[in-house]
């Protein structure tokens, strides 16, 4: 059912446990934010009916406890990283959300250190005014800021995982439950017609990615006239790069399409963006941790794609180096910067660009290897063509 948040869970959940990095305190505001959602798992049982099934009650018992291996070891039983089917029966509705963003949230902040994670959360939630709904795709920028948000109760946003959206109507469901008196959530007939929509002739990644495409800009058109728009990006959703500029960590989604980028924005994002990176690799906290190192540099990452769509190549440049920098095995900074060198046939700078990611990576990777053979023909190609 959502094959891909699977995917990533286990690969949180393994990392933590392979990488020693699970600190051994618990942040307080995990046992909050545990039961708030098992209250609101409660109150979504009464109003629809439906029991809360044993495992829940187990589940919550240790995240109200602050125990993150008994919260990581019931979920998996709720929720089989290796299953087929998605969760088990009885979780099959809106239940399995609250249960989620609570495994989600202790899964996550398992693997930052403290004071890094505040920055983090801080940088988005203090720059998204009340009222705007916030897209926030990866665990990171979905479980962190739903957590911190929830328990200090500001600022008073609507937070939607873009992701969420591709997967089985549960979580459209679960959206309209929490948000659909505030905010326009897409009905279940609509959700079911972006499914039909799509062409099943494509591969699964393809056929999700067309169901987010078209239910995320179906809410933002028909919320952005009462509602301000804010991205975390997960994967590209190239209908937003008309109306996207650089917005701190994060990026804004303007109500209508920008003829070019003001150069204030421009300068600002370079402005914090300087700093920023200068503070965290200055930090070796950060420097040991490839964990937030991989969120910040595809934060930067993110940006560098606005830069790029609107051609804006000297600027993309120093964004991709900074991602680089920021997180040197950051395989998309990488090919997006390597990529960014070929279009300008600057076939060198490509190659040392993939060779500095391999060096950073722990297994070949195919991907690297076919770009390089890529580069390497078009070096031949121009070197036959000027020799003739």
């Amino acid at each position: 059912m959502r094959k891909t948040s699977r995917v990533i869970a286990a690969a949180v959940a393994c990392s933590a446990i392979l990488s020693g990095s699970v600190r051994g305190d618990t942040d307080p505001r995990l046992k909050t934010f545990a039961g708030e959602k098992r209250r609101q798992t409660e109150e979504l049982a009464h109003k629809l009916h439906l029991p809360v099934p044993a495992e829940a009650h187990v589940f919550f018992k240790a995240a109200e406890a602050g125990n993150w291996n008994a919260v990581s070891n019931s979920f998996e039983r709720i929720s089989p990283a290796q299953g087929t089917n998605g969760p088990l029966p009885g979780f099959r509705n809106v239940l399995f959300e609250p249960i989620h963003e609570t495994w989600g949230a202790y899964a996550e902040f398992s693997q930052w250190d403290g004071a890094t994670l505040q920055r983090f959360a801080d940088g988005i939630l203090r720059s998204i005014p009340a009222g705007s709904i916030y897209f926030g795709g990866t665990g990171s920028g979905r479980f962190i800021v739903t957590a911190v948000r929830d328990v200090a109760k500001s600022p008073d946003i609507f937070i939607i995982t873009q992701n969420g959206l591709g997967f089985a109507s549960q979580y459209t469901d679960y959206l309209r439950l929490t948000h659909g008196r505030r905010i326009w959530i897409p009905s279940e007939k609509d959700v079911q017609q972006a499914f039909q929509q799509t062409d099943y002739q494509m591969k699964e990644a393809d056929v999700w990615e067309g169901i987010v495409t078209g239910l995320t800009q179906s809410i933002f058109e028909h919320n952005k006239d009462k509602h301000e728009f804010y991205v975390e990006e997960s994967i590209v959703i190239p209908w937003m790069y008309p109306y996207m500029e650089p917005h701190g960590l994060i990026l804004k989604l303007n109500k209508e399409p920008l003829k070019e980028l003001d150069p204030s924005v421009v300068a600002q994002d370079r402005r914090y963006w300087d700093g920023l990176s200068k503070e965290l690799l200055a930090n070796p906290k950060f420097l040991g941790n490839e964990w937030e190192r991989g969120v910040f540099s595809k934060l930067r990452s993110a940006i560098g794609g606005v830069y790029t769509y609107r051609r804006m190549r000297s600027e993309a440049e120093v964004v991709y180096q900074q991602a680089v920098q920021l997180y040197p095995g950051d395989a998309q900074a990488s090919f997006r910067l390597a990529e960014l060198y070929m279009i300008a046939g600057r076939l060198d700078d490509a190659v040392a660009v993939l060779e500095g990611l391999k060096g950073h990576l722990r297994a070949s990777d195919p991907l690297v290897d076919r770009a390089e053979a890529q580069i390497t023909d078009l070096k031949r190609r121009a070197a036959d063509q000027q020799s003739q």
